[in-house]
């Protein structure tokens, strides 16, 4: 399979940013006093983030995918050793959807949205930029996320699309400012990377009586898989401790 777009740019920023990473530390011990640098070490190995933001959703071609919602997630980092750090995150966002009825015309196939809550939970990598230290106060940090986007409850509309689990790709963008050694503000942007599959009805529309309906949710031609971006912007508390 074709790796997509966004995956390849995704590992093309992760080594660049590895490059940087390693570099860092090094910068750190040159050019200043000690009590002169602007490099700082992280003095704690664990972090626990409750952040709050907003998941832009993407409806996708065919107009049923998950919308936009205002999202709150808790998440646990740990040091695994050098500049890396292994992440667990969980969060629930209060979602929506339309749903379309394959056997209606399109002046009135199409109601909603729906209220629909989403489970959001990934686990994956982070790269500290700047090694086991901060700068200047700041920790950035890029990584690299898999995970599931699922609804509390799974629907499968008339017609046959079915509104479940979608497995996720996640780059990640963000760093931690810090107001003490233990304390930080995070500001962190995703990209929910997923599928969607449209079934036969989509391109295919057929009433009550098996005649056929024009024009069709999907042109033929489309593709019935969909890949599509849904971006996260989130701040949040961070503490740092150890165990």
């Amino acid at each position: 399979m074709t790796m997509p777009v966004a995956a390849r740019g995704t590992h093309v920023l992760l080594a660049a940013l590895l490059a940087l990473a390693a570099a860092a530390p090094l910068a750190a011990q040159v050019g200043h006093a000690p009590d002169q640098s602007p490099f700082h070490d992280l003095t704690t190995r664990q972090t626990f983030t409750v952040s709050t933001g907003y998941f832009t959703g993407n409806e996708a071609n065919a107009g049923v995918g998950w919308r936009h919602a205002a999202l709150i997630a808790g998440r646990l980092d740990t040091r695994l050793g050098g500049p890396i750090d292994l992440y667990v995150s969980v969060g629930v966002a209060g979602s929506s959807r339309y749903k379309i009825d394959t056997s209606l015309d399109s002046a009135t196939r199409k109601t909603g949205p729906f209220s629909r809550t989403l489970v959001i939970a990934d686990l994956g990598l982070i790269l500290n930029v700047t090694g086991a230290k901060t700068w200047h106060g700041l920790a950035p940090y890029i990584g690299f996320g898999v995970g599931e986007v699922l609804p509390t409850k799974t629907e499968t509309d008339v017609g046959g699309y079915n509104a479940g689990t979608n497995f996720s790709m996640i780059p990640i963008l963000g760093t931690r400012i810090f107001v003490t050694s233990t304390l930080a503000a995070r500001v962190e942007v995703r990209d929910y990377f997923f599928r969607y599959e449209w079934p036969l009805r989509y391109f295919d529309p057929l009433d009550n009586n098996g005649n056929p309906i024009t024009p069709p949710i999907l042109q033929l031609g489309t593709l019935d898989k969909q890949w599509t971006h849904n971006f996260t912007l989130t701040v949040g508390l961070a503490y740092g401790f150890n165990f």
